[in-house]
């Protein structure tokens, strides 16, 4: 046998040792077994959006984050038609025909993954079943303290079309207080809710 046969016999014994040294599964009489763990998953996309508090704004409460439910609550403590007395921590009233109103800012910070579009809707609509009527028709919600307004029960108010993931948007929200008396009062607990909803096109 030539030199390059008995070479090349060796080499392929070489390979073949190898390839036994290195085989998948249960090996007997080898030094080497290779056990395969395939990974999977479902990537799915996700959103949400945390309401927290803004600079200078009364506390907002409620988990954000991983750990959010997707409900938040803000106090505005004590409030009445004359806008007399010192408002809760972080409210400013503002004392108008008709009433005193009393609003704060909040922040709306989106949160979402695996879609494609990079930006996102945010709107506002008034819970028509959820609190109590003059809850309800005291509450007020915009882009500034001075432009607050009448929310919608039925119409969402889409107040951009542009926000980011991870980048707060700051509204303000509020209740204005009538100084009525007799039949239109307004005394006692105030209730109500606004549902704000973020959607990705």
């Amino acid at each position: 046998m030539s030199f390059r046969n008995t070479l090349l016999l060796a080499l392929l014994g070489l390979f073949a040792f190898a390839g036994t040294a290195a085989a998948q599964g249960p090996v007997r009489n080898g030094l080497t077994s290779d056990s395969y763990l395939n990974l999977t998953a479902n990537a799915q996309n996700a959103l949400q959006l945390d309401i927290s508090t803004a600079a200078g704004g009364a506390t907002v409460t409620g988990a954000t984050g991983n750990a959010s439910t997707g409900v938040f609550a803000l106090d505005f403590g004590n409030v009445n038609g004359l806008g007399i007395g010192a408002p809760t921590a972080g409210v400013t009233v503002a004392v108008q025909a008709g009433g005193a109103l009393y609003t704060t800012p909040i922040n709306l910070t989106p949160r979402y993954s695996g879609h494609v579009n990079a930006t996102a809707s945010i709107s506002v609509l008034l819970d028509g079943a959820a609190g109590d009527a003059q809850g309800r028709t005291a509450t007020r919600e915009g882009a500034a303290a001075g432009s607050v307004a009448v929310v919608s029960t039925v119409v969402p108010n889409v107040f951009t079309n542009a926000a980011t993931n991870g980048t707060a948007v700051t509204r303000y929200v509020g209740y204005f207080v009538s100084n009525a008396n007799g039949a239109g009062a307004v005394v006692g607990a105030m209730n109500s809710r606004l549902v704000y909803e973020i959607t990705i096109p």
